[in-house]
């Protein structure tokens, strides 16, 4: 069974290029497996994602020439995951369990599944020796080529190594905890967190799902990577602050800022969109929030909706590649180049209403969880040179590999 849902899973994300997270928790809602079939459905589904690149490369010999549909190549994807990665399942049982699923696809079809797992098993795994350096990272760790040269361009190749490889391993399960409910010491009695490694509001999570604890239900807890943590208290609200969070959304900086204001204050919370609104205020509910304003609206018309040096301090943590957070996203690996020729002009924009409507002498921290260059560094240099009068006090990278996080970027800037 779990198989089977894994199946339906791959097969709706290459027919619909679906949401990995949204496609996976739908289809375990819908199911009735239990505990164990559901963790090993999750780890083919990701894990074939995962390591795609890698999986085709060894597949192709065995196809090549043949007309495969998209679904039984799913199917394929999703057999050669678990014969090369999951060891402890025998190889039997894996190939059983594709022949019975394409079966129902037709006669035909399951013989031709067979065949192709069972030369598999039988033959050396595909040489990756021919290959030029960026080429082999570029297949050993599932990560498109043109990434493989840009973070090489902009980071070196040992660097882009690592931070390829440390995409591929499992995101720590990390919560930041909500100091409006209870403080890091109390929690760190139970057994079930330890400290965490980057951010001092972190606490490590070191079972199963946090989302399902007490804990996160009564708002002791929520789920926040550490190094997305740094953000709110880099821009070091005050209690008397009256602040902006241009893009809110799922609401954990918000909260946070909220949190190291002790519901003083004042914080104007936007996104886009009003589903999104809706989990903000979930979640601003959930921790005991008091101090968020929240509403659906364009950020990059904000200025026609404020007076000019409105706020005392604005956090733009910008739409962005989300190059940072392959490991919990890997489906954003297979996106176009493309996708930044949009993203780039909206982050300017966005930069300039934060500017327009910052007063003099007030606090702005940008961020992003990429590690491209271009929408971090050399967004805020264009954009200084635009604004002398906008001076940098701190910036900061963070690779994936350096604390086993996601990678993020912040820059604080403070005005006149």
């Amino acid at each position: 069974m779990a198989r089977e849902n894994a199946f339906m899973i791959l097969n709706q994300y290459f027919e619909d290029e679906s949401f990995l997270n949204i496609a996976l928790n739908e289809q375990l809602k819908k199911s009735n497996l239990k505990r164990e079939d559901k963790d090993l459905c999750t780890t083919i589904v990701y894990g074939t994602i995962q390591n795609l690149l890698y999986i085709q490369y060894q597949l192709q010999p065995y196809i090549k020439g043949k007309r495969v549909k998209k679904k039984i190549r799913a199917l394929l994807y999703m057999s050669l995951y678990q014969l090369i990665y999951l060891d402890k399942i025998p190889e039997y049982a894996i190939i059983n369990e594709a022949v019975k699923i394409a079966k129902k696809e037709g006669y035909q079809t399951s013989q031709f599944v067979n065949a192709v797992l069972r030369n598999f098993t039988r033959n050396e795994r595909r040489s990756l020796e021919e290959l030029d350096e960026l080429e082999k990272i570029s297949i050993m760790t599932s990560h498109p080529l043109w990434m493989v040269k840009m973070f090489n361009k902009q980071y070196g190749l040992e660097k882009t190594k690592m931070i390829c490889e440390e995409d591929n391993m499992p995101p720590t399960r990390s919560g930041r905890v909500n100091t409006l409910k209870t403080t890091k010491e109390e929690l760190l009695k139970e057994s079930c967190f330890e400290e965490g490694t980057l951010s001092q509001d972190a606490l490590l999570y070191k079972r199963g799902n946090l989302a399902y604890t007490s804990y996160y239900k009564e708002g002791k807890v929520t789920i926040q990577d550490e190094s997305s943590q740094l953000v709110a208290r880099l821009l070091d609200p005050q209690k008397t602050d009256y602040v902006l969070d241009m893009c809110s959304a799922p609401g954990s900086k918000t909260t946070h800022l909220a949190a190291l204001m002790e519901n003083q204050g004042k914080i104007e919370a936007y996104d886009l969109y009003k589903h999104k609104v809706k989990l903000i205020e979930h979640n601003l509910k959930r921790l005991g929030v008091k101090n968020v304003h929240v509403q659906a609206g364009d950020s990059t018309k904000l200025i026609e909706h404020y007076p000019p040096e409105t706020f005392d301090r604005i956090l733009l943590d910008t739409p962005c590649s989300g190059f940072g957070v392959l490991k919990r996203k890997p489906e954003i690996k297979y996106h176009d180049s493309s996708v930044m020729d949009g993203l780039i002009p909206l982050q300017a924009l966005l930069l300039e209403n934060a500017y327009n409507l910052l007063k003099n002498d007030g606090t702005m921290v940008y961020s992003t969880c990429t590690i491209n260059k271009k929408e971090n560094g050399m967004m805020i240099e264009h954009f200084i040179q635009k604004h002398p009068d906008m001076k940098v006090i701190e910036q900061r990278t963070i690779l994936n590999y350096e604390y086993h996080t996601d990678g993020f970027y912040m820059c604080k800037m403070k005005k006149g």
